[in-house]
Order: C-alpha cells, then sequence, then structure tokens
C-alpha cells in the first residue's frame, strides 16, 4: 500500500481550503452590501437603470414623482431611487428581491422636491425584484396615489 508523504498531505488539504475560500469569496460581496447605502458602498459607480415609472397621483390627477430600479453588477443588488417633484407630498418606495435572491426588502422615501434611494438588496445576475411606490400627503399622511407592484428579473 502507498500512502501520501506528510507534505503531499498538506498540500492538498491547502489546495482545497482555497478552492472553498474561492467559492466562498464570491458569494460574500453581494450578501455582504444588502441593505447598505449604494453611493458610501460604491455600488453606484457601476450601476444602470433597468426600468423607470411614474408615480401617478390620483388626487390630483397628475404624475407626481419617479421611481427607478437601478443594479449594480459589481455588487450583485438592487434598490429603487426615487424622486419626488411636489412640495408637501412624498413619494415612498420599496424593493423586494424573490426567493431566490433571499427575499429581503429595502425602502425609502424622497420628501418635497428631493430625491433619495432605498437601501440596496441581493439581487445577482437575473433575479427577481418587485417594486413598489405610493405618494403621500405629508401634512395628513393619506396615500394620493401608488404604482402598482412590478416584477423586473
Amino acid at each position: 500500500m502507498k500512502t501520501k508523504s506528510k507534505g503531499a498531505r498538506t498540500g492538498t488539504v491547502l489546495a482545497s481550503l482555497g478552492v472553498v475560500a474561492m467559492v466562498l469569496g464570491t458569494a460574500a460581496p453581494a450578501q455582504a452590501e444588502v441593505f447598505r447605502d449604494p453611493l458610501s458602498s460604491g455600488c453606484a459607480r457601476d450601476a444602470y437603470t433597468v426600468d423607470a415609472w411614474g408615480v401617478y397621483n390620483s388626487k390630483y390627477g397628475q404624475y407626481q414623482g419617479t421611481v427607478e430600479l437601478r443594479y449594480s453588477p459589481k455588487c450583485g443588488t438592487n434598490w429603487v431611487r426615487m424622486s419626488s417633484n411636489t412640495p408637501g407630498n412624498r413619494v415612498y418606495a420599496g424593493i423586494q428581491a424573490l426567493p431566490a435572491g433571499g427575499g429581503n426588502t429595502a425602502d425609502g422615501a424622497a420628501y418635497d422636491v428631493s430625491t433619495s434611494w432605498s437601501g440596496m438588496v441581493n439581487a445577482p445576475g437575473s433575479t427577481c425584484v418587485n417594486v413598489y411606490a405610493y405618494i403621500v400627503d405629508n401634512k395628513t399622511q393619506q396615500t394620493e396615489g401608488k404604482l402598482p407592484i412590478q416584477t423586473r428579473c
């Protein structure tokens, strides 16, 4: 019976650990970014807009905001960027990664005339996400319009 030398066994173990580290290393960046700010994390640098929608205020019969679905290939994350163009109202928007992305949810709001964004959700590649938005009157807290749930993969 032939046995491996101690050096050969050590080399095999180290090579195996290297493979495990490479596999784990590919999943870690996206998971580490979940719920973080896309700007401060650096994920916004390579991001692009996947889709965008106007948010309609049914009380006043006009579009009063915009919601964009953003994606960072480097981080494997999505988030929503929302803009409000009406003083006294806010655009509240959120995103949910569907089960393949872990089902995590993040949201945010743009007040008065401003732009804001949600935290990120883990959504590598073609993971499906739901995007939703509402227009809310800052004074009465009443919902005046909404964007029906939009699913993108």
